[in-house]
């Protein structure tokens, strides 16, 4: 399941719009129906605002699926907040190589992008370049 889907799992579960979501994290309209038709990515600075307007979500299940989706409210007791918390951590810390994978690919994908771009550039300015020689030869 890809992140994006668990963030609508947890607007559906939380009975949050997408409009309302949008307007929260300040994104564009539309922005939700996007990312879930795979055309863009989450990126840092929308988690960071997820993070800021949800507190209760979890990060570390929205990025990589583990652990509970909600962290429990903080409670009276300063001892079961810190249990949550160190949770919390270790599951980001055993995580978090999960992570660095997922970007990677992402880094390798945009990388084989920019290299496909590069030649067809090449190319279009080597059948540019055949055709300016055509057409001065053609002048003489």
């Amino acid at each position: 399941m890809r992140l994006i889907d668990r963030l609508k799992e947890y607007l559906v579960h939380g009975k949050i719009t997408a409009y309302a979501f949008e307007q929260t994290c300040g994104v564009s309209n539309g922005y939700l129906g996007k990312q879930l038709k795979g055309k863009g990515s989450v990126g840092s600075d929308i988690l960071e605002r997820i993070k800021e307007n949800y507190t209760e979500l979890s990060l570390v299940w929205l990025v990589t699926g583990r652990g509970v989706m909600l962290l429990s409210p903080p409670a009276d007791s300063r001892e079961r907040f810190s249990s949550e918390l160190q949770e919390e951590q270790q599951l980001y810390f055993t995580s978090k190589d999960e992570v660095i994978k997922l970007l990677h690919k992402q880094i390798a994908k945009l990388e084989t992008s920019v290299a496909d771009k590069e030649k067809i550039i090449q190319l279009l300015e080597t059948e540019l370049n055949n055709a300016k020689h055509t057409r001065f030869r053609g002048n003489n």
